[in-house]
């Protein structure tokens, strides 16, 4: 694959922060979240491949800027997973954990997933391995205190302050455990996860297509993952079953989400988060702070940008 596709796509993701973070905290949801999706639809476009669109969360979703199917002026096919503004609302309003993303995976590698939520662990490759999500959460965040040769009690657990986590939050502190609940921004808090400086596990129900964008992210960073699709009626299986899936008992793992070793994976934060700083403006224009890596050699960059504007910001 490419070499340079992780710079290209990088700059889409900048572009999308940038675009949200003019915006941000004014308090209009569906406005920032529209801004960053057509910014980042312009900056595709000019990407030398046919991408085609795969597991968008907002796809058919009323009111919100459409991803066309394919992106890209012509050339290989690829496969694109476009999250251009995670957490909007916490961007429209001023909190933190606001991230663009972009995957570019070489085509038809990439498992088509339901709108539906994803109970997942996740956990960095000094871990690996040695979870099981049909263990109790008491049971894996003690084998992560093994390998990570630590003290349950300072072990960290990241989780999204959900009321349907009501009861891991209580189990999880009951077993001894830290925890650091975050109120958006799931891709965020697995990467926290994988990268082992603010988190050592993540835990709870987030969204299947986001489980294929931590998915693309282990697969050039190292970690593990492991997820589990919720259905609460048949008109969830059926749906799954519209995308392939008809075990419904299938335990995820990285291997069944993206099954390819090609892949570039770009990130931007909007404001500032678990894995990623924000955008900070300046008084000629504005620093962003990026993430690019590469599933091949298994290389990624820390990238910080100066964006130089005159009078109107140059996107």
């Amino acid at each position: 694959m490419n070499i340079n596709y992780g710079m290209e796509i990088v700059r889409a993701t900048e572009i999308a922060a940038l675009t949200a973070a003019r915006i941000q905290g004014l308090g209009n949801h569906g406005d920032i979240l529209n801004q960053a999706r057509s910014a980042i639809i312009k900056t595709l476009n000019r990407l030398m491949i046919t991408g085609n669109v795969v597991n968008d969360r907002f796809s058919g979703r009323e009111g919100v800027c459409q991803l066309p199917e394919r992106l890209g002026e012509g050339g290989p096919d690829m496969d694109l997973m476009v999250v251009a503004l995670e957490a909007h609302h916490a961007a429209a309003d001023g909190r933190n954990n606001a991230t663009s993303y972009t995957v570019i995976v070489e085509d038809g590698s990439i498992q088509s997933v339901p709108n539906l939520h994803m109970y997942k662990i996740v956990v960095g490759p000094q871990v690996g391995e040695v979870i099981d999500i049909n263990q109790s959460p008491t049971a894996n965040v003690k084998r992560v205190a093994r390998v990570l040769r630590k003290y349950t009690e300072n072990v960290t657990v990241c989780i999204l302050n959900r009321k349907r986590h009501l009861n891991l939050i209580s189990e999880v502190r009951s077993c001894g455990a830290r925890i650091k609940l975050i109120e958006e921004g799931e891709i965020s808090g697995c990467l926290a996860a994988i990268n082992g400086e603010k988190a050592d596990i993540y835990m709870g129900y987030g969204f299947a297509p986001e489980g294929t964008v931590v998915a693309a992210a282990i697969s050039c960073l190292g970690g593990y993952l492991e997820g589990k699709i919720s259905y609460e009626s048949e008109q969830d299986k059926k749906q799954a079953c519209e995308h392939g899936i008809h075990d419904f008992d299938k335990v995820f793992r990285v291997e069944n989400l993206i099954d390819s070793r090609k892949i570039s994976f770009a990130a931007t934060g909007v404001t500032d988060g678990e894995f990623l700083e924000g955008v900070r403006f300046t008084a000629t224009g504005a620093v962003t702070n990026s993430f690019i890596a590469r599933s091949e050699t298994r290389t990624y960059r820390n990238l910080i940008t100066r964006h130089f504007f005159d009078y109107n910001p140059v996107f």
